[in-house]
Parts: structure tokens; sequence; C-alpha cells
């Protein structure tokens, strides 16, 4: 009886230390789903259809077809962890019954993050020409958008379409699904243009909410963030704002309140001292403004840094604008200069600023050969000062020997020996998860405590 009733205050012992350590991946999961709930696809279509309406234009109609589009193109783009549009947004609008077999015509954008974005940042990332497409164009009259988080990463998914032929208002889709607005054929809020408050006597500028107004129509009016209006009125943007609701509103002569420079201007960045020219991308900043701040083409920019002109940028993501004094010797060639190491192979040591399809170039090499040697692939990043294997053979270089001075010197070719044919592949491993659990130790010990002690007392009884 004492054996019985010692042995279950120690399973009840137990069981307390287990309930203090839960499955981690309970949290994992728990993380996710905060991570996916920062922004969701109706602030998507809130923050383009107040774009839209500040440049004169009506509010694009929600429809469900494209909503279910979106949602669907964002888990795809977000299991597969793309790098890139999935392309043919229009047929594949058309294909799911969007336009009733009538000519679709339609624009995607999106977003990536591994932590999560705010909308201020995913705006930003949309502010060039190509995403602001359904902000300006005057033909779109449809939108739906999609969020989805897989594999760390969230993917946010805008798309605007339009049916030629078709009055806008005049066509209604059936099916699909309705969950970003909450209505077919609506639109989602009512969005009323900002009129800008003048300053009072102080100078001081305070902005009364008027009714449909949004926390980002009235930092876009004001050319601030959503984070400003939260910081200096002491607000969060989770609670709705109320009509007449009085907003401070800072400004560049607001003490403690600095802006670098005026939103959207680009200062450009003077080069190292290797001549290298990098930028930071700030909030809205786009392609056009970077490339006419600095003279040079947009092309240019994208072939540096091995980009696409339908990629977005993302705020503090750092751009080559010049690769600086990297030129090859004008007698030998960048391969020609390599020395190969104690393996017999050759390396390229990655310098600041420099991308994948740069050092391609400059090896005069197909990109997929290089990130193929290299076990890359589209979504593999590179930092500064690795090696990536060059599996290059050298051109034969003349080298001149001397000869007698009655002689005329004649030339010798020298060759290099190649490197070994051997393709060595670099594989990335992930860091195994630790297997130690506290708890379970716990009352592993216990447990065997209890049987050392049963065993003691046993044998005690019987001598």
């Amino acid at each position: 009886m004492r054996y019985r009733r010692l042995f279950n205050w120690f399973i009840l012992i137990a069981l307390g230390f287990g309930a203090f350590y839960p499955p981690q991946t309970a949290r994992a999961d728990q993380a996710d789903f905060a991570l996916a709930d920062q922004v969701s696809a109706y602030d998507l279509i809130i923050a383009m259809n107040t774009l839209r309406v500040s440049y004169g234009l009506p509010a694009l109609i929600e429809d469900p077809i494209v909503n279910a589009v979106a949602q669907s193109t964002a888990q795809i783009m977000a299991e597969n962890s793309m790098s890139w549009h999935i392309g043919n947004v229009r047929g594949r609008l058309a294909s799911a019954g969007y336009g009733n077999g009538g000519t679709v015509w339609a624009t995607e954008n999106f977003a990536v993050s591994s932590g999560g974005m705010g909308i201020d940042q995913i705006m930003a990332a949309w502010a060039d020409p190509d995403h602001m497409r359904p902000a300006v164009e005057p033909a779109y009259c449809n939108v739906g958008a999609g969020v989805a988080t897989a594999n760390g990463k969230t993917y946010y998914i805008l798309q605007a379409a339009y049916v030629s032929g078709q009055e806008c208002g005049s066509y209604s889709s059936s099916g699909g699904t309705v969950q970003p607005g909450g209505g077919s054929g609506l639109v989602p809020q009512i969005i009323i243009p900002v009129m800008i408050a003048t300053p009072d006597a102080d100078g001081k500028v305070y902005h009364v909410v008027q009714a449909g107004q949004s926390f980002w129509s009235i930092a876009i009016a004001y050319q601030i963030t959503i984070q400003d209006l939260e910081t200096w009125n002491n607000i969060s943007r989770n609670i709705p704002l109320q009509s007449g609701q009085r907003l401070f509103i800072p400004n560049k002569d607001t003490a403690g309140y600095a802006t670098p420079t005026p939103v959207g201007m680009v200062v450009p960045q003077a080069p190292d001292a290797d001549g290298r020219i990098i930028h930071e991308v700030q909030p809205y900043q786009a392609l056009i403004t970077i490339a006419e701040a600095y003279n040079v083409t947009i092309d240019r920019i994208l072939a540096l840094n091995g980009l696409q002109a339908d990629w977005p940028l993302q705020i503090g993501q750092k751009l080559l604008i010049s690769p600086g004094n990297v030129t090859p010797s004008p007698t030998l060639s960048a391969i020609q200069r390599l020395t190969p190491e104690a393996d017999g192979n050759y390396y390229h040591t990655v310098q600041s600023g420099e991308t994948l399809s740069w050092i391609a170039g400059l090896y005069d090499v197909p990109l997929s050969d290089l990130m193929r040697w290299n076990g890359m692939d589209n979504t593999s990043i590179i930092r500064t000062d690795q090696k990536l294997l060059l599996l290059v053979t050298p051109p034969i270089t003349t080298t001149v020997t001397p000869a007698p001075a009655t002689t005329t010197p004649t030339l010798r070719p020298s060759v290099t020996p190649p490197p070994p044919t051997a393709l060595t592949t670099v594989t990335a491993t992930e860091p195994q998860a630790s297997g130690f659990n506290l708890g379970l130790f716990l009352v592993v010990s216990i447990v065997a405590l209890v049987a050392g002690g049963l065993f003691w007392w046993r044998v005690s009884r019987k001598s």
C-alpha cells in the first residue's frame, strides 16, 4: 500500500513537469499565424483603392473570382518559395470564369517578406509605374487580393482586371470567394479624398477625420507613414478612426520629427574607395526615380543587380549602381587572371555589391552554369567574401620566350593545366534541431530514483 501511494505521487509530479514543456511545433504554428495576420487581403484592396481615388478615378470593384485566383496565387507562390510571378494572369482569370468568355486584361502585384510587412512597406514596394497600374489606369475595373504564409515567408498578391468592351459595373462574376472584402461586386469601403488642413496660429497641423477616411488615406495625403500617425497621436491602427477625431500631423518643422529627405526624393550616394556606388532603397522610391538620380538607365540597374523589371523593390534593399574599378585588365581577361587553389579548382571571391548575374558576365559564363556549379537556385543569396566555384579553363596566354640577341624572338604558347573535370557540389545543410527535452529527462530521472528506492527497500526487508 505504501509503495502504491508513493508511486502515484511520483507519477503526478512527472505529469506536472511535462505540462510546463509543451511541444515546440505548437509555438511555431502560432508564430506563423501571427506573421500572416499582419496585413490582410482586405488591407491591400483598401490601400490600392485609396491611391486610385486620390488620382481622381473610381474605386476598383471587388470580384469573387479575382479574389479566388489571387488567394490561390499567393498560396502556390508561398508553398514553392517563388521569387517571380507565375505568369499569364489574364489567362488564369479567364480560365477561372472571369469575363464569361470575353477578352480579359489583367495585372498582378506581389510582395514577399520573411518577417512580415506593414502596409506602408508593401505600397512603397509597389510605387513604381508597373505596380501603380491598378491605381492610375482608368480601364481597370475589378480587384482581388490574397495573402498566404509558408516556409517562413508571407506573400501578398493584388490583381486588377477588366473585360474588354464591357462597361465597368455592368459585369459581375458568380462563384469564387468573397473573403477579403465580404461582398460580391461591392467597393469594400467608401473612400473619400483627404483635404489637406492648414496650419494653425502656432504652425501646427491638425486633421479632422471625415467619414470614410482611413489611416492609409490620411498618411498618403500628408506624405507621412501610418506609424507616424500612431506615434504622434498615441493611437493604434487596429482601432478604427472615428468621424470628427482630431489627429496631429507632424512635419519637418515639428520638434523631434525629422525627415532626412522629402518623401520619394533620392539622394545620390558618393562612391567608396574603389569607386563602387551602392544605393539603399527608401520608402516611396522606385526604379525610375533612382535611375534618374544617378543618371543611369533602369536596364543598367537591373543588369547589375540580377533583377527583372516586374520584381518589387524592398525598403532597405541595396542596389549596385556602379561596380567601380573592377574592369578586367586590358591585356588579360578575368578568367586569365585566375589562379587555381590547392584543390586545382578556380574560385571567385564575392565582393560587396556584386550579384550572381554580374559575376557570370565578368567571366562570360551562363548564369545557369554558375548557379549549378555552386548548388544554387533562384532563391539563393550570396554573401561578401563567399567563394564561388568556377568550372572554367582559362584561355591559353601567349608569352615571349627570350632568344639570343642575334635571333628574332619567337612566341611560344604556355598552357595552363585545366582544372579537374569532377564537379564539386556545394551542399547547404540546415542545423539539426536539438533533441534534448527537459521534461522527458526529469520524468526518466524520477522513475529511475523510484525504481532504485523500491529495490533497496525490498532488499533491506529481506535482509
